[in-house]
This record gives structure tokens, sequence and C-alpha cells, in this order.
């Protein structure tokens, strides 16, 4: 296990948030087995506040059920990649046609999501920014109006935490993602479903290429 920094914590949930930022800073890479021994070694959390805290984070897709090694950070595929993204067309697309729907669009959650977006950026703090990017696209498919619709989005996103972190070390170009979802703002706000449509699929293709790319290269570390 890789060496962590997690202080003493009180409860199981304030636990499964130190290790989430560990998961999502890349400190504990995909892959990387997670005894709850350990944790209770290097934590001095009880054992049933560690497997409780391990059970959180299985329930959000970030740790796994390893065949011979107990839990581990979950690994994504290229493959998994695909799927995921096309649940995202699914999901987005049907709050999409909602949020285009209404007169008028209803433009206030997608641009406090890349005002975020701007600052995280500007202080080069990837994982709010990947946060803020995930809150803009959560926001998309809440418009449709359907808890459960909005609860399998949250899930599928939740799966690409892991790589997107990775991949925005790779890309390395923050205001470049800031850009591209403003001009997504700025295509919605025309109130065009078609021109809506075609944008929307042309920032998911690009979000795709970016994420197998982190995934492969996951995948060959």
């Amino acid at each position: 296990m890789n060496v962590i920094s997690i202080e003493r914590a009180t409860g199981s949930s304030a636990l499964a948030e130190e290790l989430r930022e560990a998961l999502l800073s890349g400190t504990l890479p995909p892959g990387t087995p997670l005894h709850d021994g350990d944790i209770v070694t290097r934590t001095g959390a009880p054992r049933a506040t560690v497997r409780r805290a391990l059970a959180e984070l299985a329930r959000d897709g970030l740790v796994i059920h390893s065949l011979h090694d107990g839990m581990e950070v979950a690994r994504i595929a290229p493959q998994d990649v695909r799927d995921v993204y096309e649940a995202r067309r699914v999901f987005e697309g049907a709050g999409l046609e909602a949020l285009m729907a209404r007169r008028p669009v209803d433009m206030t959650w997608l641009r406090a999501a890349v005002e975020r977006m701007g600052e995280a950026a500007i202080a080069r703090d990837g994982r709010a920014v990947l946060e803020a990017d995930l809150a803009f696209h959560l926001a998309i498919v809440a418009a449709a109006g359907a808890h459960r619709l909005t609860d399998a989005a949250q899930g599928v996103l939740m799966e690409l935490r892991l790589v997107l972190s990775m991949a925005d070390r790779i890309a390395d170009d923050l205001p470049a993602l800031v850009a591209d979802h403003q001009h997504l703002v700025d295509i919605l706000s025309t109130g065009n479903l078609r021109r809506a449509r075609s944008a929307l699929e042309d920032h998911l293709v690009r979000g795709e290429a970016v994420a197998r790319a982190a995934a492969v290269a996951s995948e060959a570390a």
C-alpha cells in the first residue's frame, strides 16, 4: 500500500473522505490494494470503522473487491470508458431535451459550474476542476427532473473520477477544459436544440478520447 498521510478519523464517513482524497489525488492509483489491517495501523481507527469506510467507497464505485487481495482501488479499462460514455449520452441527452424545452433556458447551474471550474483552473486545482466538470454534467441530467435518472448518472460519473483525475495530469490544459465548457454554455444558451445536441456530442467525444487515453496509460503503468 502506498504511503499515505491520514489523520486519526472519528468515524467511518470521516475516514472514507480521507481515503477518497488519497484516491482522487492519485496518491493511491487504480489497482492499489487496500487491506483493512494496514489502514487500521496507519490511522488508528477501529477495524469496524475501516470496513464501513471501505464499504462507503465501494458504493461510490471507487474501490472494488479483488479476487485474491481483498479491496483495491477500482481500475477502469478502455472498454469501461466506452460503456460509461454510452450511458452518459443517454442520461445527458434526456436532460438536454428537458433543459432546452424550457423558455427561457435556465443556465444558472451550468454557468455557476463553469465559474467554479475557471476559478479552480486559475488555482491549478485539478481535483476542483474535475468536481466542477462533473457538477456541470450532473446539472444537465438533473434538468430532466427524474431523481432515479440523476442518481444513476451520479454513479456513472463517479466511475470516471479516478481515471479523469489522471487525465487532468495527462492533458495538463485546464484553461482549454474551461473554454470547452464555456463554449457549450454559449451554444445551449441559444435555445437551439439541434445545435445543442451536436455541441454536447462533440464535447463528449473529446472527453471520451481523453478518458480513454488515461485508462490506457493506467493499464500500462
